[in-house]
């Protein structure tokens, strides 16, 4: 079966937003054995939208798109689709009603663009959707399957799931199971991964190895196939468990973790509270902290300690000190997590400070150094690094890298 993925949103191809929809859909079709050969994106535009779905349906049995299912002028997925397959849109009541439901619930005011959303090809399969209000639908015709998704990411990601992969594994029983799993890696770069693994995944022939970067981590796929679920699973685990021997910490995670809830978790369980002090990240680090639900059990508070009076009356760094090692330095480093863990009366406190450009470098200190470090009363350990990128990039790898120090701290607890 040849698959294809279309996205559907002017917003896209404008770089408003990154299409992580496609991607998601993709990594599922492709654990079902179901090949897919062609990914697109296109402008809420009726006619260039047709000319995608008229080729889509020549050369793919299975087309799946993403978006255009709101009640604006420029959601036009189903109205679209109808015009290709020579069909009419008609009620359904069962649309109608789930709307009325939530719009109800949040007492908005059902207006005629409202109802559009309810009106879909005839001789869909309707999927009612339990986290918004647009409905999904599968459609079979002709030998071809049309299923349209919204393209809110989240209410995406339930509905393949919990509607789509489960209508498509009784059409098509899979033969073979395809399974894929990702190992999170923080702290090496790409080809450093890359070295360290290289003998081991040019030696295997049950799996396939992705190496992929971002600003935040590295990111290795494996993916296996087999006969069953049951020893898909088992393979999988083979090779995690030969990775993790070779990568050691470096792994903190797989697949949807975060390394903020994994150090979220470790926190939890250790019964410890966090307090940060930030001068060059301006808050990022204590942002990352609290994005994960529950993050009140462990983040004490921060100090965005930018100027070195900030640092001084808050933190207690001497500013003598200030004066004589700078300060972007090991000493106001370790000064500013002491003085931070004191001031927010956490266990452990966590510190950064360094020069995130364009402007501040001096001859010996360049744009990018940044010291931090992680005290916990007994003893403050204090890390350098001198990061590349542009202002943001720093700032970003910074906090990272602060995170994974507190992470091996938590672990070695």
């Amino acid at each position: 079966m040849k698959a294809e993925i279309i996205s559907i949103g002017s917003e896209i191809l404008r770089g408003q937003i990154t299409d992580t929809n496609a991607n998601f859909i993709a990594q599922k079709l492709v654990e079902l054995g179901i090949d897919v050969e062609h990914i697109s994106a296109v402008r809420d535009n009726s006619e260039s939208l047709l000319s995608t779905l008229k080729l889509a349906l020549k050369r793919s049995d299975l087309v799946i798109t993403t978006g255009g299912l709101g009640p604006t002028e420029d959601d036009i997925t189903y109205e679209t689709i109808a015009r290709v397959l020579n069909l009419k849109l008609i009620k359904y009541p069962e649309a109608e009603e789930h709307l009325r439901k939530v719009l109800n619930k949040i007492k908005v005011k059902i207006s005629p663009s409202n109802l559009k959303q309810v009106y879909l090809p005839e001789g869909a399969k309707i999927i009612i959707n339990q986290y918004g209000t647009a409905p999904a639908m599968i459609l079979e015709k002709d030998n071809k399957i049309i299923c349209s998704l919204p393209g809110v990411p989240w209410e995406m990601k339930k509905l393949v799931v919990e509607n789509l992969i489960p209508y498509l594994k009784e059409k098509f029983p899979p033969s073979v199971i395809k399974k894929s799993k990702i190992l999170k890696v923080t702290g090496l770069g790409e080809s450093s991964v890359n070295e360290l693994i290289r003998d081991y995944i040019n030696n295997q022939k049950n799996f396939s190895f992705g190496i992929y970067a971002n600003p935040e981590d590295i990111q290795i796929q494996i993916t296996t196939q087999a006969s069953s679920e049951k020893e898909a699973d088992k393979l999988l685990q083979s090779s995690v468990n030969q990775l993790t021997k070779i990568l050691g910490n470096y792994i903190y995670g797989s697949d949807e973790q975060s390394l903020e809830e994994v150090i979220g978790d470790l926190l939890k369980s250790k019964r410890l509270k966090i307090a940060v002090a930030e001068s060059c990240t301006g808050g990022m680090l204590g942002e990352m902290i609290t994005r994960i639900p529950g993050s009140s059990e462990y983040f004490q508070g921060g100090v965005i300690s930018y100027s070195a009076q900030v640092k001084e009356d808050l933190l207690k760094v001497p500013s003598e000190i200030i004066k004589k090692y700078g300060e972007v330095s090991r000493q106001v480093a370790e000064l500013m997590a002491e003085g931070v863990r004191r001031c927010c009366h956490s266990d452990i406190g966590l510190s950064i400070t360094g020069i995130a450009g364009p402007g501040g470098a001096t001859e010996k200190k360049k744009i990018g150094l940044v010291y931090m470090a992680l005290a916990d009363g007994k003893k403050t350990l204090t890390q350098k690094h001198q990061f590349f990128g542009d202002r943001q990039l720093i700032r970003l790898r910074s906090a990272r890298r602060a995170l994974n120090i507190l992470r091996i701290y938590l672990s070695s607890k």
